[in-house]
Order: structure tokens, then C-alpha cells, then sequence
């Protein structure tokens, strides 16, 4: 989960800061820039769920072990 987590994180700072420098220097052409923001977008919301899913197996690996659920 942990490197889920990170990974999430970095991957919106980068397109922050690629966002702010597109705003005031234009890096790079205005199409490559919104494939990239489609592409963060989508590698973004595929981390957010295989960690979600992830985590909700293991808690419910731990309770059916602790014998709180069947």
C-alpha cells in the first residue's frame, strides 16, 4: 500500500509542476501537454484502486483471521 501511496503522490506532483510550468513557459506543444494530463489521469485512478482493493483484501484477510467475520 505504501508504495501505492508514494507512487500516487509523485505522479501529482509532477503533473503540478509541469502544470505550472506549462502556464508560464510553454515546455512543451499544448497537445503533448493534454496527453499527458489524460495519461496522469488515468495511471493516477488505476494506482488509487489497485491500492484501495489491496488494502481491503488484507483488512479483510486480518478480521476473517481475528474471527471478527465468517
Amino acid at each position: 500500500m505504501k508504495y501505492g501511496v508514494i507512487s500516487a503522490l509523485l505522479i501529482t506532483v509532477a503533473w503540478a509542476l509541469l502544470s505550472i510550468m506549462q502556464l508560464w513557459l510553454p515546455v512543451v506543444s499544448a497537445d503533448v501537454y493534454w496527453k499527458l494530463t489524460v495519461t496522469a489521469g488515468i495511471l493516477l485512478s488505476v494506482i488509487v484502486l489497485v491500492t484501495l482493493a489491496i488494502r481491503e483484501y488484507i483488512t479483510d484477510k486480518k478480521l476473517r483471521k481475528d474471527g471478527f467475520i465468517d
